[in-house]
């Protein structure tokens, strides 16, 4: 009766869920089709004329009808993604195409052999567990299940293996472009917990003889600290200030339209004035004007943080162990990062631009940020358990069956019709744990914030550590023991014996509740992401939201960006989760495979058409999205081994212990072959991209691993500038800003933006003298066009990239096992769009001061209001003539109604974005 129950009710789980999820997923992708074509703003942004998207980035608007952006948007080259995507936003929806096609692989190698293996002469379960490893009885037909995981998970692996080729490769590529090679931060390093030997100018000059600049990181937390007060309080004063206005207008439109005397001067306008209270406690502290308070407060932390700013002040700043390293070009700096293993530096940090900096964690010791890791994890640790126990309830949840058969009070359910079950334990129990999932991100990424992680991407790979760790443990691990090895607790208990028979046909039952998890990421959330419900609402219905013309801007013209820590591990645990049921329960894979189809798509129009980039992370949240995969065949293969170990078949059990072994050594070397090579750039690849490939036939042969080993010790043993026979020399003095106050002590220096012939060859570098000069165009902006860097050229090379689609099964099949061939540097960089000829300039101003903490800099705030035709704006405005304190109403102005303003420009004070 029992069984039945349970078959019924997973069944029912299904069928609900597939009924449910499709009809919604359904009404919603038949809504996003039709206010697709009539709401741009909402749904092609990036195609409108945005302050913050440059000319370059805005992609070509999708043809007109319902359907055309799906078969649109998949018949794109690389170069398209690349282009308008970015880096990080084409390496994740690569990810995701990647795993679908080796979902849909699976389908086709596995799903013919293990289906009838499963299906006949079995134990006749019902529903989907007919298909599964349990109906199993014949101990031999296991061979076929570990021999086809030996297939399977061996082409992961290899499949693995060509990906971090691939991305070594188009790393190398990108960073050798006249774009990536001509940024500050490609030149720049970042040292942190440096000895207190090596802090002085001579000591940083001997060990790196071609820096340029040094930028000395010091301690300004007490001045961070009031930016930050004077931050918070200047949005609580403009929203007064424009809440003030906004009533003063409406209190006039209505008098007007009741006929009623107006008020003889602007204040009376003012009905009311907004107020808060002060102190951290709500409801507690002194209750006071908000625009009259905020006046005088920010009139007074101005000068507090101008005489903090004052260059004495800066100069008598505590030194930190970190300090930032300009060098000539992105060769020299390369040489010097290969070279820090072989140093006494703890941390080395490279492409990492100024605004990426989490500066209140530079002034941290060493010893300190170990505390702080500590205290992190910890608290990660603890909120990994705590967070089992609802989604454990979750997963009992789900086998439903066993909680009313314990549970007398809830016995009542198994009355409930089928339907109203299936709802129950079908779509309940996976939208609750996706909900659950969603709250976690927030507070890993505040914890690795105060772990002392000094960059915002090394927060964003924290992130996706913790993150994916925490989704296998709750989703996968929880979820399943609850949800399989509960209902077998008691017929444990009353026959221990059959504890393995029991275990090895209850495991793959837990496949159901994945079966329903599939059809919700694949029907349901890639229908609310095209959707836009948020945006979609704030653009009609919560347009009142948008209650300040910064709102309003910001709105308008600032894409969302994707957080690569947070989206990543929700897809790698998809990728998880069809890999372990793969040979458990291989019917999985075709719901997987539709699901990761569904989101590859809607992933691609998302972030062509809507996604903007908050930084650069240059793909590095790919490769380690590869390696987390691992994880996935290493907990498939355990539950294999221990099915076979319960099922007592011992020749499978030994034969999946190679195919672990063999995961395990893949794994290591794996890491030994590439990890090295994801943050360097060997230097035989920047010289083939600037014609000078001498030595580019050793890097074919293991992308530069023997290279940047063999560049790191020499220059840790004899300096920085190599020539063709080993040897180095230094080509120019420093220019060094030891204080923050940005004054340049020693402004000698060799070009900085010499063309890397000139640094290379022997000859040429003896001719260069101190007093040589970057090349500045006459508006003073300094450009990197002389680096002589060979132009991507796609358009010459298609040839070539359309050949690869008329070959042959055979030539595709060599191509598909000689990756190193297939994605060789200079194919790979033949398929770059050519926007990454494009350079950047920049000014010496910027230049002096680039990788100084910003808060030394940071200029009192620009309150934005609008100008209303009352004139209430002017008189706030007057309010504050006699201080220090910014307000206008600039670039605003109200309609012909007078009911409502709109924004015809920049934020006062609004400065276009450097890359840097």
């Amino acid at each position: 009766m029992a069984d039945a129950e349970s078959t019924g009710s997973s069944t029912s789980a299904f069928v609900s869920a597939l009924i449910l999820y499709g009809i919604i997923g359904s009404i919603i992708f038949f809504a996003f089709t039709l206010l697709r074509p009539k709401q741009p703003s909402v749904y092609e942004p990036k195609t409108l004329n945005l302050a913050t998207v440059k000319p370059n980035q805005r992609p070509p608007s999708v043809p007109k009808g319902p359907y055309q952006w799906f078969v649109y948007i998949l018949s794109q080259p690389q170069a398209f993604f690349i282009q308008y995507i970015g880096v990080d936003g084409y390496l994740f929806t690569r990810y995701l195409g990647i795993f679908t096609g080796i979902g849909l692989l699976g389908c086709l190698i596995l799903l013919p052999i293990l289906l009838p293996v499963n299906a006949t002469n079995g134990q006749d379960l019902p529903g989907f567990d007919l298909l599964s490893f349990a109906n199993v009885t014949n101990n031999k037909r296991y061979y076929a299940h570990v021999f086809l995981s030996w297939i399977y998970f061996g082409l992961i692996i290899y499949v693995i293996f060509k990906e971090l080729i691939f991305y070594v490769s188009f790393r190398h590529s990108i960073q050798t472009t006249p774009l990536y090679d001509g940024l500050l931060s490609s030149r720049t390093l970042l040292l942190t917990d440096i000895p207190v030997e090596y802090l002085t100018q001579d000591r940083l000059e001997e060990t790196f003889p071609s820096l340029v600049r040094i930028w000395y990181s010091k301690d300004h937390q007490e001045l961070s600290k009031l930016i930050k007060e004077r931050s918070k309080l200047a949005g609580k004063y403009e929203g007064a200030l424009n809440k003030v206005i906004n009533k003063g207008v409406k209190f006039h439109n209505k008098l007007v339209k009741k006929g009623d005397k107006l008020p003889d001067s602007v204040k009376g306008y003012i009905t009311k004035q907004p107020t808060h209270r002060l102190g951290k406690i709500p409801l507690l502290g002194k209750k006071v004007e908000t625009i009259d308070y905020s006046i005088g407060k920010i009139d007074e932390l101005n000068g507090q943080i101008q005489n903090l700013q004052d260059s004495n002040a800066i100069s008598n700043a505590k030194q930190t162990g970190s300090v930032f390293i300009e060098f000539h070009n992105q060769l020299e700096a390369q040489r010097a990062y290969q070279a820090i293993p072989y140093l006494s530096f703890k941390q080395r940090i490279i492409g990492v631009a100024p605004n990426d900096i989490v500066w209140d964690n530079l002034p941290k010791s060493h010893n300190e940020k170990k505390l702080r890791t500590i205290l992190a994890n910890t608290f990660l640790t603890l909120l990994i358990i705590f967070w089992a126990i609802p989604v454990a309830v979750v997963g009992c949840i789900s086998n439903i069956n066993f909680l009313t058969e314990k549970i007398h009070f809830l016995r009542f359910i198994n009355n409930c019709p089928k339907v109203i079950l299936g709802l129950i334990t079908g779509i309940l129990p996976t939208v609750a744990l996706a909900i659950l999932m969603s709250l976690v991100p927030v507070f890993i990424k505040k914890a690795g914030s105060i772990a002392g992680l000094v960059t915002k991407q090394q927060i964003e790979q924290y992130c996706q550590s913790w993150y994916f760790g925490f989704q296998v443990i709750q989703v996968f691990l929880v979820v399943t023991l609850a949800s399989s090895a509960s209902s077998t607790v008691t017929a444990i208990i009353n026959d221990p014996s059959s504890a393995m028979t029991l275990l090895a046909q209850n495991l793959p039952k837990a496949s159901n509740f994945y079966i329903a998890y599939f059809l919700l990421q694949g029907l349901m959330t890639p229908a609310l992401s095209l959707l836009r419900i948020v945006p979609l609402l704030l653009s009609h219905a919560l347009a009142f939201l948008q209650n300040t013309p910064r709102k309003k801007w910001n709105k308008e013209n600032i894409l969302s960006a994707p957080s690569w820590g947070v989206i990543y591990p929700p897809i790698e645990l998809l990728i998880v989760l069809f890999i372990v049921y793969s040979i458990i329960a291989p019917i999985i894979l075709i719901f997987s495979t539709f699901a990761l189809g569904l989101l590859y798509v809607a992933f691609l129009y998302l972030m062509t058409y809507i996604n903007g980039n908050d930084f650069d992370s240059r793909g590095r949240n790919y490769p380690k999205a590869l390696f987390q995969t691992f994880v996935g065949l290493y907990l498939a293969e355990v539950c294999n081994l221990g099915l076979f170990i319960m099922a007592k078949t011992w020749g499978p059990v030994a034969l999946s212990v190679i195919i672990l072994v063999v995961t395990v050594l893949a794994h290591l070397w794996f890491r030994y072959r590439f990890e090295p090579l994801l943050d360097t750039v060997p230097i035989s690849v920047i010289r083939e991209s600037r014609g000078e490939g001498s030595a580019y036939s050793t890097y074919i042969k293991d992308q530069g691993l023997k290279e940047i080993k063999q560049v790191g010790k020499n220059y840790s043993n004899e300096g920085s500038d190599q020539n063709n026979d080993g040897k180095f020399s230094n080509t120019g003095e420093a220019i060094t800003l030891a204080d923050d106050n940005h004054t340049v002590e020693s402004p000698t220096s060799g070009n900085p933006f010499e063309k890397e012939s000139n640094v290379l060859d022997e000859n040429l570098s003896k001719k260069a003298t101190a007093n040589q000069q970057p090349e500045t165009s006459n508006d003073g902006i300094q450009s990197n066009k002389s680096l002589n860097q060979k132009d991507v050229d796609t358009e010459k090379n298609l040839d070539n990239i359309q050949a690869q689609f008329k070959e042959s099964p055979t030539q595709v099949i060599k191509r598909f096992f000689n990756p190193l061939h297939a994605y060789n540097f200079t194919f790979v960089r033949s398929r770059l769009p050519t926007i990454f000829n494009d350079t950047v300039t920049y000014t010496q101003d910027y230049l002096d001061t680039a990788y100084h903490d910003p808060a030394i800099s940071d200029e009192r705030p620009h309150i934005w209001i609008p100008s209303d035709p009352l004139g209430i704006s002017d008189y706030e405005i007057g309010l504050t003539e006699h201080t220090s304190v910014l307000v206008s109403n600039e670039n605003t102005e109200y309609n012909k109604k007078g009911d409502k303003y709109v924004v015809t420009g920049e934020p006062p004070s609004y400065e276009e974005a450097v890359r840097a």
